[in-house]
């Protein structure tokens, strides 16, 4: 757009329809065009040494990264948050992991019950002789033992309750838990919600500078503008679309935060959306 706008600059002080100061203003907005594109296309490098390093490759190896789409989401992935938070709780290994804690737990009361308990105990044994001074035989011998534990001061049951107050507190922390992967899910359906919105919004946006610029232009060229009014409407489609992109990139990182808060590697409910008109 910037190198439009200067060859019509260029063109309008040729066949003497335009200033000097026109053409100059066009070619300052063009050469700052260029040094924010130098600038990016920098930072674009940097971010991939960056990515390289902490792929454990050379920062300097090529890697080679696809482009994302210009995509507007689809609301039709809008789903019903409790569902999602059910979902989360089946899913999320950290609560899985304190289900067991609270297995462990009852199943160390079990135990400390037990070694209160008298136990009764079966033995069976054996034998075959056969040497050279007697007849060969066999023996054989069954007993039952009953062990009866001995007051040992209350100890036993300090255990059970011991054992039983641990019941609680792992009871206790998965409650917590459970309760904050509510939470999480919640914050990040709705930050998901709020950057679906906005990317919508960010690409209405362009749609409108796009339209402003060409307007300007057009004006321009036929005489009825100011080379103001269209570097005016360039860099407000510039800054429209660089809005735009940062939107997508919100949009993209609450998608993977609430992926992250049902425990999956990719919510599989917010399908890829689809691609919107590229603006010209």
């Amino acid at each position: 757009a910037g190198a439009e706008s200067l060859k019509a600059a260029t063109v309008r002080l040729e066949i003497g329809a335009g200033t000097p100061a026109d053409k100059l203003q066009a070619q300052t907005a063009y050469s700052q065009a260029v040094l924010n594109r130098i600038r990016a296309e920098g930072d674009a490098k940097n971010a991939q040494g960056v990515l390289a390093n902490v792929m454990g490759l050379d920062a300097d190896t090529p890697v080679l990264i696809a482009p994302p789409a210009e995509q507007t989401p689809d609301e039709n992935f809008e789903r019903d948050v409790a569902r999602l938070i059910d979902e989360a709780r089946k899913n999320r290994p950290d609560l899985a992991a304190a289900e067991a804690q609270i297995k462990a737990a009852q199943a160390n009361v079990a135990a400390q019950k037990a070694s209160g308990m008298p136990s009764l105990s079966l033995s069976a044994d054996l034998n075959y002789n056969d040497t050279t001074v007697s007849d060969p035989f066999r023996s054989s011998a069954l007993g039952i033992a009953l062990s009866v534990p001995l007051f040992t001061g209350y100890n036993t049951t300090y255990r059970i309750r011991a054992a039983q107050e641990q019941v609680a507190g792992r009871v206790a922390q998965r409650n917590l838990l459970s309760q904050q992967i509510a939470l999480d899910v919640w914050k990040a359906y709705q930050g998901l919600i709020t950057e679906t919105h906005s990317l919508q919004s960010s690409a209405d946006l362009v749609a409108s500078a796009v339209q402003s610029e060409r307007v300007a232009l057009g004006r321009y060229k036929a005489g009825a503008g100011s080379i103001l009014d269209v570097v005016t409407a360039q860099s407000a489609l510039a800054s429209a679309r660089q809005q735009n992109v940062q939107a997508l990139y919100g949009w993209y990182i609450a998608k993977a935060t609430l992926a992250q808060a049902m425990g999956q590697l990719d919510f599989a409910a917010v399908a890829a959306p689809p691609a919107a008109p590229r603006s010209p």
